[in-house]
């Protein structure tokens, strides 16, 4: 009699309790990675929340799974991980968990290229956010391996954009062959979307082939750049030959550091804010906080509206975030800070934990 898991009959669990199932194990992701770990997460502000993309990480730890949807904060929930068939998808239980209650999708990384092309494309084509460890398998040492074709044919041929994230201390917390967490501090760089316009233009007269690999390679180099602090400009090169890193924006930084000191459970109600920091292209960004989580995005709040409105200079923010400054009544006074409404701005310092020294 068969129980239901092997291949020609797996067991598919009804849809509402499959959607409950995947909930409450993605709160339990949020709770470990958010609670029992230390992460700290840099780069949110160059997630591109208006379209779908192709997430790639180096891979040296189970926890980089969930690890690289923690970092997306809500952008990643949906995110669809692109898994080893024959490791996570073993007949049993194994396989009913994760094909019912996760968001991995089966890959054969034993067969052909052509059909691991086709088992991915059928889940970008379904619009989903997709993750990809290009590397295929997890490395032994933690340094970054070379990305396999894979990343870069299915980004020219969809036309999407590649997202890359860079993940340290998940190799040292929990390394290939470990079952506990031996560290808890992890960190994860997130870097500007690889515009698809941008891979095609420095890949042209290349046969598909070689431009998959062209891409691949680009892909590992942005990651390699995020290890270092640092982003390739990839919108300035003439070719490949000619991409150099460049420090991170030093607003985009600072801004990851604020959306790494979050503190949930402090507001009843959303609160939206207008942060304008002088006429940098970088210098206006929107920060949302509610019960659960922030979001902090570069730009303009949508429609031009916010609750609390905060006007200063770079240096200034950065002295509130970086040193726990308390604005006094001479800042105001003299035009150092602006603010629309003082109790909210008090507020905010509670959310991000900038309420007192650190």
């Amino acid at each position: 009699m068969s129980d239901g898991t092997d291949a020609e009959d797996p067991l598919v669990l009804p849809e509402p309790v499959r959607q409950l199932g995947k909930a409450f194990v993605g709160k339990l992701q949020d709770l470990f990675y958010g609670e029992v770990m230390r992460p700290r997460v840099y780069g949110r502000a160059y997630i591109p929340y208006n379209r779908s993309v192709i997430v790639v990480a180096n891979h040296t730890s189970h926890l980089d799974m969930g690890f690289v949807r923690y970092a997306l904060g809500k952008y990643g929930h949906d995110i669809v991980s692109l898994a080893a068939q024959d490791y996570f998808f073993e007949s049993g239980y194994r396989r009913v968990f994760f094909e019912n209650l996760t968001n991995l999708r089966a890959v054969d990384r034993k067969a052909s290229l052509r059909q691991a092309i086709r088992q991915a494309s059928e889940v970008i084509e379904r619009g989903k956010i997709v993750l990809i460890f290009p590397e295929g398998t997890r490395s032994t040492t933690g340094e970054v391996q070379e990305f396999k074709p894979l990343v870069g044919h299915l980004a020219l041929v969809h036309g999407i954009d590649i997202l890359p994230v860079f993940l340290g201390g998940t190799h040292a917390s929990l390394p290939k062959g470990a079952t506990v967490p031996r560290t808890r501090d992890i960190v994860a760089r997130i870097g500007p979307p690889l515009s698809v316009s941008d891979m095609r233009r420095l890949t042209d007269g290349m046969s598909m082939a070689d431009a998959a690999r062209d891409v691949a390679r680009i892909a590992r180099e942005a990651v390699l750049a995020l290890r270092e602090g640092k982003v390739i400009d990839l919108a300035n090169a003439k070719k490949r030959a000619e991409l150099a890193p460049a420090r991170e924006h030093p607003l985009v930084k600072l801004f990851g550091e604020l959306e790494s000191k979050f503190r949930a459970g402090e507001l009843q109600t959303p609160v939206s804010y207008y942060v304008s920091l002088g006429n940098d292209q970088l210098a206006k960004w929107t920060v949302r906080v509610d019960a659960n989580g922030c979001e902090v995005r570069p730009g303009k709040p949508e429609g031009g509206q916010a609750d609390c409105v905060l006007k200063t200079s770079p240096e200034f923010f950065a002295k509130i975030v970086r040193e726990s400054y308390v604005p006094s009544a001479a800042d105001f006074m003299s035009g150092a800070i602006k603010s629309n409404d003082v109790g909210l701005l008090m507020t905010f310092q509670k959310v991000f934990q900038l309420d007192q020294a650190s």
